[in-house]
C-alpha cells in the first residue's frame, strides 16, 4: 500500500506585483497551514518524504506544516515538476517517486491537484481549496503502477471551525 497526502498551498497574497512563483502566503494562508499541520500531527503519520512545488506559497505552506509535524524544513524536497497546473505532469511526478517511499506528502497547485484527486480517488471534489488536504491510498507495490485508489482522508480548513 502507498499513500499520498495532497496539500494545496495556503492562500497567497496579491498585494505586490510579483511573479506568480514568488507570491507569498497571506495571513490566512499562514494560519490555515498551522492548523492543518496540527491536525495532521494528531493522525501520527510517519511520512517517508515531503515534496513541494518551488513556488514561494507552496514552499512556505510546506515549511509551516512540517514545523507543526516536528520535521525539519531541510527535509522538504523542492521539485520544479510540482510547479504546474497540469494533472498529467503531477501523475508523471508520482510515478517517479522512489518505491521505498510509502507515505508521501506533496504540496502544489490547482487545478492539477483537484483533477488528480478526482481521477484517482473515490470521492469527488468540486475544488480542493487552499490548504485543503486529501489522502489517496493505492493498493500497489510501486508508484509506476499507479491506478485507482481510495480517498482515505480529507481535511478542509473551513471544517476546522476556528475563527478566521
Amino acid at each position: 500500500m502507498k499513500t499520498i497526502y495532497f496539500i494545496r498551498h495556503g492562500k497567497s497574497s496579491w498585494e505586490n506585483t510579483l511573479l506568480d512563483v514568488d507570491r507569498p502566503l497571506n495571513k490566512l494562508g499562514v494560519t490555515d497551514a498551522k492548523h492543518i499541520g496540527q491536525k495532521l500531527l494528531e493522525k501520527e503519520i510517519e511520512f517517508d518524504a515531503i515534496y513541494s512545488s518551488i513556488a514561494n506559497r507552496a514552499k512556505s505552506t510546506a515549511t509551516i506544516v512540517a514545523s507543526q509535524l516536528g520535521i525539519d524544513s531541510k527535509q522538504i524536497l523542492l521539485r520544479d515538476k510540482l510547479y504546474n497546473f497540469d494533472s498529467d505532469k503531477i501523475v508523471s511526478f508520482i510515478k517517479e517517486i522512489p518505491n521505498d517511499q510509502k507515505n508521501v506528502l506533496i504540496f502544489g497547485h490547482n487545478p492539477a491537484f483537484t483533477s488528480v484527486i478526482n481521477t484517482y480517488g473515490s470521492i469527488q471534489f468540486d475544488n480542493l481549496p487552499t490548504c485543503g488536504v486529501v489522502a489517496l491510498e493505492f493498493d500497489i507495490k510501486n508508484w509506476q503502477s499507479l491506478n485507482n485508489g481510495i480517498t482515505t482522508f480529507y481535511l478542509l480548513p473551513k471544517l476546522l471551525g476556528y475563527n478566521k
